[in-house]
């Protein structure tokens, strides 16, 4: 009986360290998205793939200046839009993934 007893404990030990640990190193359903401010210049754009392609100024907090292509949560984002326009709006991320949700000449 106290064999028992002991394999049943241990059993739960071990059950709450790999349940701790699973949630430590793995991504969390509730990672909530943060949104950034992002300056730029148009280098070119895809409306049909929705895609935008920006020189853009560092972005505090989340990367420095650079090209770069990022995805636009809609193509209406885009339209009368084109290369050399300076820029200004604000960029989703989540979980290493980068969405313009807003885009405007500045």
């Amino acid at each position: 009986m106290l064999a028992y007893l002991r394999t049943i404990a241990v059993a739960s030990i071990a059950a709450a360290v790999l349940a701790g640990c699973q949630s430590q190193t793995g991504p969390t359903a509730k990672e909530a998205a943060k949104v950034y401010d992002i300056t730029g210049k148009v280098v070119s754009l895809d409306p049909e793939d929705k895609l935008v392609e920006l020189d853009h100024k560092d972005i505090p907090g989340l990367m420095k200046a650079m090209t770069m292509k990022f995805p636009v949560a809609d193509a209406k984002l885009l339209a009368g839009l084109k290369p050399g326009d300076a820029v200004r709006g604000k960029l989703t991320a989540k979980s290493g993934e980068y969405v313009i949700t807003a885009l405007e000449k500045h």
